[in-house]
């Protein structure tokens, strides 16, 4: 027999809430006990480890639905003891908080269905479904089983919340009310801290959905970290993609596929594959890419990346697809770009996806990402997860807060040869990104290295020589390993840095980035000026391995020669796609820019309208793109399997 418990207004409030957290944690239980399939792989361990993450989740959910009830119980005034005040407060703790247990309850059956944790986007799915009482009706016969639960958890939730008991103390003097005044802030700035899981510089405050990929080792396994309250408040203020009908189904794969049917009948190639990401590492900088700046006289900031690039096969006309670290790895990795919105951070973060070491590992690969910044940092151990790639090594792996740079993290002159001596230790063939972190604002340097490298003409050039000097180490070291000769080295900045020169200060120079191909002694030798992006790495590495099965990719093959190869970025409030000499950007109804890049560098000129040709097949172009893309992000369309 469990006795009631007599209480304070805040005590009260807090016992409640602890009820909430305990049926919340049941109802992981049971959604884990309804798709037992979907976790079979899930050990006891990485199950404790979930379930403890969780809780971070399960606290956001439950202050947020107990906002109204925690102020009405904790206003200091009089009158709360009040019959007709009693019953509204109860009545609002039981509909606010049987709404949250209903929408996990719905989930023990609708995930079977979508495969992640619903969102708001849900309404939008059936917005166009006139029969909702019928659709109601049928999931109550249907999963008669999820009601009675749902019921049942309510019922246990009534029960247990008259059991506390709570007394409410007039307010009869000053002393009275400013005692009953702190208690209310005190717990309203607790309950901030607890609703945004912390507080800055926090790296993964304020929570969001794609945090959960902290606490799981199998991508599948998020869902069971989150609860659905949850992922429905954090989709509420964030944009949606509208869904877009330029093309009917056989039209718009004719203008534009994205799924790849390589020939299996050659043999794979097992290459290595190493993935090195430089932060802030746009085309100007670096020398080779920039043999008409100052009358052909500029010599860059990046003299290793320059004679490396003797020996590479080097894209002149390349480009970032996005402006931000936590957008690069979905683009070169998964060939997803962020275009309206950050995919990790957006509703979309939980579609299931395509990646390179994904497809890679199902090969043999051992697969790694280096990240020397502390984890967690731009939410890239979440990704790395989401992406299947089954080692993360991060500041704390590293294990030497001396080497710290007091910032952003480990030294990229330190950091990047331990990530490729740590690479002796896996068996071959095996793929490894390293995103480098030193080349950030406020751009330090090491001590023992600051009057050795020059001064450049902005702050961050500075920088970028120090980054140079870090991947001149890197190889250095990764010339003396046995894998080296058999290994493919990917060379790109996750975004684009501060630019100096008139033609990188243009919405299209805002995205250049080099990607540069080397391997040892191959014949991956020279420039190419076709136009390539970031999600194009994904697929040209597939294919140079001989890559058998299908996968699904937005990017192309830069090897491949195939004409009309593109760009596409988001800049403002538009669209942005370049191909050949041109850029258009597209606003989702019109054109509303066109401009010829080699007459006009600077984008001064604006010829929409006056080349009909051009403006009408990168129109189409830009459309399907479009189409492709955020009708596939809505409907969670992102793999072969559900292509």
């Amino acid at each position: 027999m469990i006795k009631s418990i007599r209480s304070y207004p805040i005590t009260g409030v807090i016992l409640q809430l602890g009820i909430m957290m305990a049926l919340f944690t049941i109802t992981r239980l049971i959604f884990y006990w309804f798709n037992l399939e979907s976790f079979q792989t899930t050990t006891f361990s990485q199950l404790a480890i979930i379930f403890w993450g969780g809780l971070r989740f399960d606290l956001t959910a439950v202050i947020y639905l107990n906002i109204l009830y925690s102020l009405l119980m904790l206003l200091p005034i009089n009158g709360k003891s009040h019959p007709v005040y009693s019953a509204i407060t109860h009545y609002i703790f039981y509909i606010t908080n049987g709404i949250g247990l209903a929408l996990n309850s719905i989930d023990f059956v609708y995930y079977k269905f979508t495969s992640r944790r619903t969102t708001v986007l849900v309404f939008e799915e059936f917005s166009n479904e006139t029969n909702y009482l019928q659709l109601a009706y049928n999931f109550v016969f249907d999963y008669f089983l999820v009601v009675v639960i749902w019921l049942l958890l309510l019922g246990v939730l009534v029960f247990l919340s008259k059991k506390v008991v709570v007394s409410s103390k007039k307010i009869t003097s000053l002393i009275s009310f400013f005692v009953q005044l702190v208690l209310f802030l005190m717990y309203s700035g607790l309950s901030i801290i607890g609703a945004r899981s912390g507080l800055p510089p926090k790296q993964d405050f304020p929570l969001s959905p794609s945090d959960a990929g902290q606490y799981v080792e199998n991508p599948g396994d998020i869902v069971l970290v989150q609860n659905t309250p949850f992922t429905m408040m954090m989709s509420l203020d964030k944009p949606k993609y509208a869904k877009q009908h330029y093309f009917k189904a056989d039209a718009l794969e004719n203008e534009y596929s994205l799924l790849n049917s390589p020939d299996d009948s050659v043999a794979f190639n097992p290459l290595n594959i190493v993935v090195i990401m430089v932060e802030g590492l746009g085309r100007e900088p670096v020398g080779v890419f920039n043999k008409n700046i100052e009358n052909g006289t500029y010599k860059g900031y990046t003299p290793f990346l320059d004679s490396l690039a003797n020996h590479s096969l080097i894209f002149l006309n390349s480009y970032a697809n996005s402006r931000k670290s936590i957008e690069g790895s979905p683009a070169v990795l998964a060939s997803i770009p962020s275009l309206q919105m950050s995919f990790t951070v957006s509703n979309y973060s939980g579609n299931k996806i395509n990646s390179l070491p994904g497809k890679l590992s199902k090969k043999g690969y051992h697969t790694s990402f280096f990240h020397g910044a502390p984890n967690g940092s731009l939410g890239l151990n979440s990704f790395v997860t989401q992406a299947g790639i089954d080692h993360y090594f991060g500041k704390d792996e590293y294990g030497n807060n001396d080497d710290f740079d007091g910032v952003w993290g480990i030294w990229d002159h330190l950091f990047l040869p331990y990530a490729i001596n740590t690479m002796d230790s896996f068996g071959e063939p095996f793929i490894s990104t390293i995103f480098s972190s030193s080349s950030h604002h406020p751009y330090k340097i090491p001590e023992a290295l600051t009057t050795k490298l020059p001064e450049g003409k902005i702050e961050i050039h500075k920088s970028i020589r120090y980054a140079d000097y870090a991947l001149r180490e890197l190889f250095e070291t990764a010339k003396t390993k046995s894998w080296y000769q058999n290994t493919l080295f990917v060379i790109t900045g996750d975004h684009t840095c501060r630019s100096y020169y008139p033609e990188y200060q243009t919405s299209v120079g805002a995205f250049t980035v080099p990607i540069i191909l080397f391997q040892p002694n191959s014949n991956l030798v020279g420039i190419d000026s076709t136009v390539v992006q970031q999600i194009d790495i994904m697929p040209t590495i597939l294919n140079y391995l001989n890559y058998d099965k299908p996968y699904f990719a937005f990017g192309e093959d830069m090897l491949h020669p195939k004409k009309d190869k593109f760009a596409i970025s988001y800049y403002g409030n538009a669209f942005q796609l370049i191909m050949d000499d041109w850029v258009l950007q597209y606003d989702l109804q019109k054109v509303v820019g066109l401009y010829n890049l080699q007459q006009d560098p600077v984008m001064m000129k604006n010829l929409v309208n006056k080349r009909p040709v051009i403006q009408a097949k990168m129109t189409r172009k830009i459309q399907a793109f479009i189409q492709q893309h955020n009708n596939r992000m809505v409907e969670d369309r992102l793999t072969v399997e559900n292509y």
